[in-house]
């Protein structure tokens, strides 16, 4: 990547992708979805602004699904499986996680399967049968075993190792996290939007990660202030009115 400023660099890297006759997919998705907040509002509304139906990773114990029904109806959201509690299983040295290798194989299987039972219950229409573990994390038993589960997708972060994570299983993940978990744990803001997928797509456009992977961007609304979206916003309207842009759905990323 040059040294150019998030937007600058963004743009023309986009214009590369024009000139080469290509188009830049991104979808969006957002975690931690249990109940309607007031936290939930600047979501949806750049979902309305901007046209782009955002993946809400639904956590499906102690979720309000009926709430969430009555305030997603018509909004274009589409609706993920997060995990089944959002709850730490990981041993004390190891990083927080739900599905983790040193967890027994079976009650995981049976958390992944009745999470999806709960949430396609509730919303038939919105859920799309893919699995995104909390924190991002999940062991490869787990993989091996969603597709009995009924799951059809996987999401995580960072560059796929391949379409299918598992046969029957695609795998399309995100890329660019909107928070520096690492630092402020605050918005990265939208030059730091902009740099990250800037360099995302130039690693697409040169082969060092899978060009048929859509590029991800990953929001945490709970953490978010109106502020943030405003500027997400405004850099989701400015990818929308580039020729070499496609802002998908989730169902298009994992072609259901």
């Amino acid at each position: 990547m040059t040294g150019l400023p998030g937007t600058e660099a963004l743009l023309r890297e986009l214009d590369r992708w024009a000139f080469d006759g290509k188009i830049a997919r991104i979808w969006w998705r957002d975690d931690d979805l249990q109940r309607p907040t007031p936290a939930l509002e600047p979501l949806l509304a750049m979902a309305y602004a901007t046209g782009w139906a955002p993946g809400l990773a639904v956590v499906p114990e102690g979720s309000d699904t009926d709430a969430l029904t009555s305030r997603l109806a018509g909004t274009g959201a589409e609706l993920l499986v997060h995990g089944f509690a959002h709850r730490n299983h990981a041993e004390a040295d190891e990083k927080k996680c739900e599905f983790p290798a040193s967890r027994l194989l079976t009650d995981k299987c049976r958390d992944a399967r009745d999470g999806l039972t709960r949430l396609r219950e509730a919303f038939p229409f919105q859920l799309l049968p893919c699995f995104v573990p909390p924190w991002n994390r999940i062991a490869p038993d787990v993989v091996e075993c969603l597709a009995d589960c009924g799951f059809r997708g996987l999401s995580t972060f960072g560059p796929r190792h391949g379409l299918d994570a598992a046969p029957g299983l695609r795998c399309v993940n995100t890329h660019i996290d909107v928070i520096d978990w690492r630092g402020t744990r605050e918005f990265v803001g939208r030059e730091g939007v902009a740099t990250a997928l800037a360099f995302h797509l130039e690693a697409r456009r040169f082969g060092r990660a899978d060009a048929e992977e859509p590029s991800g961007l990953l929001t945490h609304h709970l953490v978010m202030v109106d502020e943030d979206w405003r500027a997400l916003e405004s850099l989701a309207l400015g990818l929308k009115s580039h020729a070499a842009v496609d802002l998908i759905a989730p169902r298009d990323c994992f072609c259901l």
